[in-house]
């Protein structure tokens, strides 16, 4: 007889796996997000900006996803941050396209700090330099955004 899989839970192995998690949470969010606000702005700075941060949060989800291997079932521990980022992008996708993309980027800046919070509390050396690349390359482009959007005055 078939065991059923479903019911097999797996625990975190570590602590920076549950951080990891949380990660990989906030990266597909931003993905998403993104991704849909850059087929729905207008301007072309608008929609070549969220496609490169689109790509960008994916990248990095892909990446510490194949360092996690599979993620475990939530045992109701994870961080509520995960979630609180998933709501602000739904909110944020959910406003009139005048201010869609200024609460997307307020988003964005939002996952970028609680990233770097929580890249502190990793002990693995080889995701936190992972992990800082990518957040190093996503705020250069919100900073680089921010001029350009401010020069074109669509702020």
């Amino acid at each position: 007889m078939l065991e059923d899989h479903r019911s097999i839970k797996k625990t975190y192995p570590n602590s920076d796996t549950r951080i990891l998690c949380d990660m990989i949470s906030m990266c597909f969010d931003g993905f998403f997000a993104n991704s849909v606000l850059s087929g729905r702005v207008a301007n072309t700075l608008d929609k070549h900006v969220f496609k490169k941060l689109s790509s960008l949060y994916r990248r990095l989800s892909e990446r510490l996803l194949l360092s996690v291997g599979s993620i475990p079932e939530d045992t109701g521990t994870m961080n509520p941050e995960p979630g609180y980022i998933a709501t602000a992008y739904l909110a944020a996708l959910k406003s009139p396209d005048k201010y869609a993309p200024s609460r997307i980027m307020s988003v964005n800046w939002q996952v970028v700090k609680r990233m770097s919070r929580s890249v502190r509390l990793l002990e693995n050396e080889k995701y936190i330099n992972m992990i800082v690349d990518y957040l190093a390359c996503i705020q250069v482009v919100l900073d680089g955004v921010k001029q350009k959007r401010l020069t074109a005055k669509l702020l």
